[in-house]
């Protein structure tokens, strides 16, 4: 059975809060004499209740939300959540959004009542959790866990398609993309969330003018710095926010096996990890033997990788044999220490691993029943997002939020 959760009322200007006040203690007494569950009894419940049924049973009384609070100190749900939107090709404005919750192994739908025109155009994410529109005439991004907020600045002074777009501290960057014959390719602006301004920086180094969009880079931030990694080749360019300038072309050094298609995603402060498929690449019938992960040494000049695993071979199979045509690429979702791989093109096979103590492990895999017949032919974007008890009240609160849980995805 479905369970929804949606927005809750709060009282208008007309109400007394005094009087609210006072009526709400004479009922909270009442249900917490009545109340068979108290104490340990009610805590321990609570440990064992996904995230999302936590908000509604927070609003029962002072003392369930003392409970709620108790519960999750003692029983934190750290696990970042990942999050599907599901794009129409034919109308962009048709998103629905599904969220999957690893500590409790469940998808929920999370349904948007809202009248901006955000999603007239295509849904993109190229960084953590940074969703954003671009046209030439309008730029709006948000960044918070369940994309309650959206800023709208104006649009960046050079009109290009599918740029690089990452948050580096309080500073986006937009970064080369496919731009208009008259245009840079490789030209980079950065706005400031704090000032509200835009700015010029030195365009992206000339190795990559043939591939300045999001289709044939990926990129990660690590010490204040954005670290640009073309997938085909592993060639990393790096930009410092505070100088406005890029450094590199450097080679990255793959251990092992070939290493013919990589990306790169920040996970679990400030490291950086490279995700490879291993094999040969023969054009239109790639051959993968693997997938394997690497730490980067951001600090060396040669970013050299250390090996911290290898992704099981069964799991390799499933994201293999989840589309119809080879594997040719690789998705990678990162949040704290988990690390979500799919099939961006597919992602109906999901597989996840923890990197704790340098080391990958905890494998795991999500099936993805969100796919199916009826949208594996729609525009698929994922990321990943911590999310607290807050972030969803937040969200429920704003009253256009409704949150319905679905099934497990295991």
């Amino acid at each position: 059975m479905a369970i929804a959760i949606s927005s809750y009322p709060y009282p208008t200007q007309k109400d007394s809060w005094l009087e609210m006040a006072i009526e709400e203690d004479k009922q909270e007494a009442v249900l917490e004499a009545q109340a068979p569950l108290h104490g340990d009894v009610l805590e321990s419940i609570l440990s064992h209740l996904p995230l999302i049924n936590l908000v509604p049973a927070s609003r029962v009384s002072k003392a369930w939300r003392r409970a709620v609070a108790s519960s999750l100190c003692n029983s934190p749900r750290a696990k970042p959540w990942l999050f599907l939107y599901i794009q129409s090709r034919r109308n962009p404005s048709l998103i629905t959004t599904h969220a999957y919750d690893p500590n409790s192994q469940l998808w929920m739908d999370v349904t948007t009542h809202t009248s901006d025109d955000n999603h007239v155009f295509p849904l993109r994410c190229s960084h953590l959790n940074l969703l954003y529109v671009l046209s030439s005439s309008k730029f709006a991004f948000s960044f918070d866990p369940l994309n309650v907020t959206w800023h709208n600045p104006d649009p960046p002074l050079v009109w290009r398609l599918d740029p690089v777009v990452a948050i580096i501290g309080s500073r986006v960057v937009v970064a080369g993309g496919t731009a208009e014959f008259e245009d840079d390719p490789l030209a980079v602006e950065m706005y400031d969330l704090t000032s509200r301004r835009w700015e010029m920086c030195q365009s992206m180094p000339a190795i990559l003018k043939g591939s300045a969009a999001t289709t044939w880079l990926s990129v990660a931030v690590s010490n204040e710095r954005l670290l640009v990694l073309e997938k085909a080749s592993g060639a990393v360019c790096m930009f410092d926010p505070e100088t406005s300038t890029w450094e590199g072309p450097f080679d990255l050094r793959h251990p092992g096996p070939s290493v013919f298609y990589s990306v790169i995603a920040s996970c679990s402060e400030d490291h950086v990890v490279l995700v490879g498929l291993m094999g040969e690449a023969t054009g239109t019938d790639n051959i993968v033997q693997g997938i394997g992960l690497w730490e980067l040494d951001c600090e060396s000049e040669t970013f050299d990788c250390k090996v911290i695993g290898r992704m099981p071979g069964e799991m390799v199979e499933k994201l293999v044999n989840a589309d119809c045509s080879p594997l040719s690429s690789i998705g990678v979702s990162t949040a704290g220490n988990l690390i979500y791989i799919y099939n961006p093109s597919n992602p109906e096979a999901i597989m996840f691993c923890e990197f704790t103590n340098g080391v990958a492990r905890g494998w795991g895999h999500i099936h993805n029943s969100i796919v199916d017949d009826r949208n594996r032919m729609e525009r698929f974007e994922l990321t990943c997002s911590r999310v607290g008890i807050d972030d969803l009240q937040r969200a429920l609160t704003s009253g256009n939020r409704r949150i319905t849980v679905k099934y497990a995805g295991n």
